[in-house]
């Protein structure tokens, strides 16, 4: 099971005032995007260092190679998804509902 619940969640996002989130769905796409998000700055790293290798030079700023390190020491013992839930649940993440351009013009009138 994944922790922290999303009653947790629910509950720590309300305290905090930052969003008006009314449902789960919501935090499952910010924790899908944020997964995919994780996996896909890794794997543009393994890529750079593979093209590193062959060039013998790294085309990469300080900032993403340290982001990709503490990335990949993370997900030796957690998996992208539990990752992303517990950076929204310490506040990292920030989430916002999200109003297609349909109901947020129906909303205004």
């Amino acid at each position: 099971m994944l922790q922290p619940s999303y009653t947790q969640l629910m509950k720590r996002l309300s305290d905090e005032g930052t969003s008006k989130l009314t449902s789960r769905y919501s935090i499952v796409i910010a924790a899908a995007r944020r997964a995919r998000s994780i996996i896909d700055i890794v794997n543009e790293q393994a890529a750079l260092n593979k093209e590193a290798d062959k060039t013998g030079e790294r085309v990469v700023s300080p900032s993403r190679l340290r982001q990709s390190s503490e990335l990949n020491e993370q997900l030796k013992t957690k998996k992208p998804v539990s990752i992303a839930v517990d950076e929204i649940y310490s506040g990292k993440i920030l989430m916002s509902e999200y109003h297609s351009e349909e109901e947020e013009i129906a909303q205004q009138e």
